[in-house]
């Protein structure tokens, strides 16, 4: 009979793992990509050079072996980088709990 880990590392990442799950907090599987670039505009202060070019936030995710990448308003930035971090800790938990098995295992 297979049992579970006792380590407390194991214990630690499944407890915080199950408060984020029923906390019912948003989770994006995304990463962030900071571009730049000029509007085109000629009387616009970007049109002086790279270091005046406009920042674009963008979210990036690959999807059947496919990126795909979407323009984020500056006003939801804040809000997807919570969902983006969330799910960068679920699967940062979700290594220690198999890696706790594998040890196990291996043993």
């Amino acid at each position: 009979m297979i049992t579970k880990p006792k380590s407390a590392r194991y214990n630690r990442a499944v407890s915080r793992l199950r408060q984020i799950v029923n906390s019912g907090e948003e989770i994006l599987r995304a990463s962030w990509i900071k571009m730049t670039h000029p509007c085109g505009k000629s009387g616009c202060r970007c049109a002086k050079g790279k270091k005046y070019w406009h920042i674009n936030w963008y979210i990036r995710q690959s999807r059947n072996g496919k990126q795909r990448m979407k323009s984020v308003p500056l006003e939801y930035v804040k809000v997807l980088k919570v969902k983006t971090e969330a799910y960068k800790e679920v699967r940062e938990l979700l290594a220690v709990i198999g890696d706790e098995y594998w040890d196990m295992f291996n043993k």
